[in-house]
C-alpha cells in the first residue's frame, strides 16, 4: 500500500471486467490511518460504461 501524507489522496488503477480497459479509481485516506484508504464500492468503465465493483484489497496505485 503506497504511503501518503496525511490528507492525501491516491489514484488506484482496475481493469473493467467487461472491455479490460485500465480505469483509475480515487482514493481518499480513510480516518486516522494514513496506510487505508476509501474508494467507491463500485463505478463507471470509462471505455464502455460498465458498472464494475471494486475488488477487495490491496490494490495497485496508478502511477
Amino acid at each position: 500500500m503506497p504511503k501518503a501524507r496525511k490528507g492525501t489522496s491516491v489514484y488506484f488503477l482496475f481493469v473493467c471486467w467487461n472491455c479490460d480497459a485500465e480505469c483509475t479509481v480515487w482514493g481518499k485516506p480513510k480516518g486516522f490511518w494514513q496506510e487505508l484508504y476509501e474508494v467507491p464500492d463500485e463505478w463507471d468503465c470509462w471505455n464502455c460504461d460498465a458498472i464494475v465493483i471494486t475488488p477487495d484489497p490491496p490494490w495497485t496505485p496508478a502511477d
